[in-house]
């Protein structure tokens, strides 16, 4: 979830908090997310401001430079105005509650191979299978905090204080029957660029015990490009789109580092939306890379004004696919991922045949109805494996949406994860009140009964 804005970086050991408050965003409903610290312009849309005073390029992986801050783009540029956000809280939790640590694996740190506990997963046609060939459906919980704590520096520990690499918190998922847990990483820590405070060897073995950890539990995991961000600037916020500067030098590590382990999937980008690209056919852009004319920094001032390249779809399943991986491939669409409407006319082309259509679905947006979804998704799910990442409800309760959802993407076959695993005290879209899996009374009672009436597949 990136459609919560945080209004400035967070520098205490509370700021594992508010700083995950940066996870979902803006749909076409028009209305201002209260928790956004980003106002509307006089238009309805983003409020331009100027440029990074640094301005500067910094080296990519390949060690060459990539443009900074060059001032482009105007309001004229910027498409999707009159957006506004979810009325959500999503990745701004409260609770203070940072787990008991990180915790240790007991799978034996970096042997992630998800093979050696007897997981497996591939497309076949439409649907995902088991290593024996028969359909099988995803349904599990994302978590949060391995793609903001090792950037934001106010910890040393990658996980910000969660249990994330113990496979005790993932046993407790496997008791909801959950079988699968959607990780969200960084692109600036995984390549150790921008001067993150947890980068390298020491982020990329932290995320690869979490794997060990959830594997050890019965679990499948979907490794998720969540934060990214052009230049020189750290990424702090979801920004449109991935950036030719660092996610292809991204995908094409952690395919490598994943790519013998055939329980893993590969989320391509967490939630692309297409505010400032200069593609007439923001769908275009998506698929083939655009430029982008704005860039969000997470801090202060919010935006950036700056043109810069992102990076399409096409490009990074083609950076996977030449590291080697083979694993299935999750590709979710426009208007933070809730807009799957281009998706089939604008389809990457995977020689392996292993994509799976991705799209983020939550109470107040513009697809979330079943209209909406008889509309896009037959035609889609005919073709490709339909995998919602993300959806939610009231913690608290009453819970209204959910019913409807899972109705409907049990009837269709869709696989599907609620946001979140995090024992935070939003209103909304949390699951749990404590690491051990005590259930939030709204969503998270919801979720658990609702998958412990089903057969728990692995």
């Amino acid at each position: 979830m990136n459609r919560r804005r945080a209004p400035l970086l967070l520098t205490s050991t509370s700021a594992i908090a508010w700083s995950l408050a940066v996870a979902c965003g803006p749909t076409s409903g028009g209305s201002v997310d209260p928790t956004s610290a980003e106002p509307p312009g006089p238009d309805g849309g983003a409020l331009g401001v100027t440029p990074r005073a640094d301005g500067g390029a910094a080296p990519n992986e390949a060690g060459t430079t990539s443009s900074g801050s060059d001032g482009g783009g105007d309001s004229a540029g910027i498409r999707g105005s009159g957006e506004g956000g979810r009325g959500d809280s999503g990745e701004n939790p409260s609770s203070g509650d940072g787990g008991s640590g990180s915790g240790s694996s007991s799978s034996g740190g970096s042997t992630h191979d998800g093979g050696a506990a007897g997981l497996a997963i591939h497309v076949s046609g439409n649907r995902l299978v088991d290593a024996s060939g028969a359909p099988m459906v995803l349904r599990g919980a994302d978590v949060s905090g391995t793609e903001t704590a090792c950037a934001q520096s106010f910890t040393t520990d990658p996980y910000g204080g969660y249990p994330l690499g113990s496979t005790t918190t993932f046993e407790a998922m496997r008791a909801w029957n959950i079988n699968v847990v959607r990780l969200p990483l960084n692109e600036d820590c995984w390549l150790d660029v921008n001067g993150v405070e947890v980068g390298g060897a020491a982020y990329r073995s932290a995320m690869e015990t979490t794997v060990s950890a959830a594997h050890a539990a019965g679990l499948f995991v979907i490794i998720d490009l969540h934060w990214s961000a052009p230049g020189s600037q750290r990424a702090l916020a979801q920004n449109p789109a991935p950036d030719a500067d660092h996610s292809p030098a991204f995908w094409t590590s952690v395919a490598s580092t994943f790519a013998p382990d055939p329980a893993v999937i590969f989320d391509l980008f967490n939630e692309p939306y297409d505010w400032w690209g200069t593609d007439r056919d923001p769908w275009n852009g998506w698929l083939n890379g655009d430029v982008q004319t704005q860039y969000v920094t997470g801090g202060s001032p919010w935006q950036v004004a700056a043109s810069w390249k992102t990076a399409g779809m096409q490009q990074l399943l083609t950076a996977v696919r030449a590291a080697g991986a083979t694993q299935p491939i999750l590709i979710n669409g426009l208007d933070w991922a809730n807009d799957d409407s281009g998706w089939l006319t604008h389809a990457p082309v995977d020689p392996l045949g292993q994509v799976i259509v991705g799209a983020h679905i939550y109470p107040g947006e513009a697809c979330d109805t079943t209209t909406c979804w008889a509309n896009v998704f037959p035609a889609l799910g005919a073709k490709y494996p339909v995998l919602i990442g993300e959806t939610g409800d009231s913690r608290p309760g009453p819970v209204s949406f959910l019913p409807t959802f899972l109705g409907y993407a049990d009837a269709h076959g869709w696989s599907y994860l609620a946001w979140t695993w995090n024992p935070w005290q939003n209103p909304d879209d949390v699951l749990v009140a404590d690491w051990t899996g005590t259930p939030t009374p709204g969503e998270g009672a919801t979720w658990k009964a609702h998958l412990l009436t089903l057969p728990f597949q692995n």
